[in-house]
């Protein structure tokens, strides 16, 4: 297998009005939006697709006239788009069989109208959590015209080496991934661990904090027990550490 992390543009948000409630309120900060692309036994499997086009000519196009407008500003470019960053790893937008949205945060599933032909994987809370908490969630990205979801209640084995494992707390249904390479495991948290202050014992945005807390010390101990890397989401250091795509995460 293959792994591949798509950069997606970023947004500068307020971090501890976004990110980390309490700590550094005040503080901008670029966070990375992106995702990732699998090369498996099954097919390539796509994770999350980012935001859409419609923030590259109106970045407020999802926060206007919200309390968000002035804390969270997409930055997003034509080379910023999933199809664009697929077309740089020779990967077309039929060739994905899967895609997996962690969860359906304007962020992470901007891109879904472009994959008609995929199967998408999302925990059926999450879906139910998007109807339930329209201020959340837009169906502009969530819901587009084509889109068919594949409704997971718990853990998912995608494909030998590929499992999904529901971290509720940011969201109801948020999921994150294990990948196992030959050799080297990999974590996806996605939003359950958006910073690496979270490791630290700091809070982060969570629906459900309990189950927020407990998630991240779930993934704790998992990325002990299988010795794997954590790909913490949206820490811009840790994310200019990575290679990127067109080049081989693993």
């Amino acid at each position: 297998m293959r792994l591949y992390l798509l950069p997606l543009g970023y947004c500068r948000v307020d971090k501890g009005r976004v990110l980390t409630p309490g700590v550094g309120e005040g503080e901008p900060i670029d966070t990375p939006v992106w995702a990732a692309l699998l090369d498996t036994p099954v097919g390539w499997v796509l994770i999350d697709t980012g935001m859409h086009p419609v923030h590259i000519e109106d970045p407020d196009a999802t926060f206007r006239g919200t309390p968000n407008e002035e804390l969270i500003r997409p930055v997003m470019t034509e080379d910023d788009t999933v199809v664009h960053r697929l077309e740089e790893v020779g990967v077309a937008p039929d060739d994905i069989r899967f895609v997996i949205n962690t969860h359906l945060h304007f962020d992470h599933c901007g891109g879904n109208a472009w994959f008609p032909d995929a199967t998408f994987l999302v925990q059926r809370a999450e879906y139910e959590a998007a109807g339930a908490f329209p201020e959340e969630y837009n169906p502009r990205d969530y819901a587009p015209t084509g889109v068919s979801y594949w409704f997971l209640e718990g853990p998912h084995a995608v494909c030998p080496g590929v499992e999904l494992i529901p971290t509720p707390g940011h969201t109801l249904g948020h999921q994150s991934l294990l990948v196992r390479f030959d050799g080297r495991t990999v974590i996806l948290p996605a939003d359950a661990i958006v910073l690496r202050e979270i490791l630290e014992g700091v809070h982060g945005v969570w629906r459900d904090p309990e189950a927020g807390e407990e998630s991240v010390r779930l993934l704790v101990r998992l990325a002990e027990e299988e010795d794997a890397e954590l790909l913490i989401s949206h820490d811009p250091e840790v994310w200019a550490s990575w290679p990127h795509a067109p080049e081989a995460y693993a």
